[in-house]
């Protein structure tokens, strides 16, 4: 019906919802030339649909162990359950989903024209043929829906996720019959080797002792565990915005590591470093990588008209609300539960 309100709502689900089973930069890249349509033909610029576009992802990245590196990066730490971790951050960011959307519908997008009157243009986008192989299809999509019940599974089985997921991807190339060779060359190796770097780096932090020093540090501040969570769900949050949130969580993992020994609720300050450097990330361009690529996707097919300090006008704000939101929740389950 040409509303771009509802369908800013409607892409902002999907891609929230996509974005727990993929990563947000993967979930971004399949969104943006649609919202690049969409803002051709209704003539306005897509700048601040996208960020809220952005927002809507990082959130939705947030709510499992791998919609987002940094939660890799936590799960594989902490050794949380996928169930486990998807149910202790599911009320804040949910409440996080619905206060940043309702704010963007009323500050961000308020000023959106509409497509009604441009119904031709719409309905003359063909997409016959975009699927070329609809039974590959299907079995891919099969695979990702077995993966992730591998996932929710993985705790009972006593199996790591990791393996269901090279298990499903085995899966897909021998159903399509090609080498591992030919399929070797599109893996983003970059990607593989930045993770075993920063593995490296956190191991090195804590057998020189620094974490160890630092977590001594925290516990010398305060021994409140209320004050430690929202210590760390506060620092992480802040620095993800300079440094980006693997960088923050990498550093924080052996620090949260020692400090849990002494917290009251065994996961809560996982969870605080999570949503700590996830939602933190949202304040600024480089707080995430989903947010870098699509800033200078924008800038490009639009001619770098947009700045830094322009996503942090949305950016930022969104980061002190859904951090508020996270410190509110840690302290009263602390309350009912520590």
């Amino acid at each position: 019906k040409g509303n771009i309100l509802l369908l800013s709502g409607l892409f902002s689900a999907l891609i929230a919802l996509f974005s727990m089973v993929l990563d947000n930069v993967t979930t971004m890249i399949m969104f943006m030339p649609i919202i690049f349509f969409v803002a051709d033909t209704a003539g306005f610029n897509p700048f601040g649909f996208t960020a809220v576009m952005i927002l809507a992802s990082n959130i939705g990245g947030c709510m499992t162990l791998v919609g987002d590196p940094p939660n890799i990066i936590i799960g594989n730490a902490s050794k949380i359950p996928f169930m486990t971790f998807s149910g202790l951050v599911l009320a804040p960011l949910l409440l996080t989903y619905i206060t940043l959307m309702l704010i963007s519908r009323f500050k961000i997008l308020k000023g959106l024209s509409s497509v009604s009157g441009k119904k031709e243009e719409i309905q003359g986008l063909r997409l016959d043929g975009v699927i070329t192989n609809r039974k590959l299809m299907y079995v891919s999509l099969g695979t990702l829906v077995v993966v992730v019940i591998g996932f929710i599974m993985h705790s009972i089985v006593d199996i790591e996720m990791s393996l269901f997921a090279v298990l499903g991807a085995s899966f897909l190339l021998l159903y399509t019959g090609k080498d591992f060779e030919s399929v070797a060359t599109e893996v983003d190796w970059n990607a593989i080797l930045f993770f075993i770097g920063l593995f490296s780096l956190a191991h090195s932090l804590e057998s020189t002792g620094i974490t160890g020093e630092l977590s001594t540090l925290a516990l010398n501040l305060s021994s409140n565990p209320a004050v430690l969570s929202m210590l760390i769900l506060w620092l992480s949050g802040m620095i993800a915005m300079v440094t980006g949130a693997i960088p923050v969580v990498t550093i924080f993992i052996p620090i949260v590591a020692q400090l849990s020994v002494h917290y009251p609720l065994q996961y809560d300050l996982w969870i605080a470093l999570a949503l700590g450097a996830n939602l933190g990330g949202n304040g600024t361009v480089t707080g995430h990588l989903a947010n870098v690529m699509c800033f200078e996707m924008v800038n490009k097919e639009y001619g770098n008209r947009h700045s830094f300090l322009d996503f942090m006008k949305i950016g930022f704000p969104s980061a002190i609300i859904s951090l508020g939101i996270s410190n509110i929740y840690l302290v009263v389950r602390l309350a009912l539960f520590g």
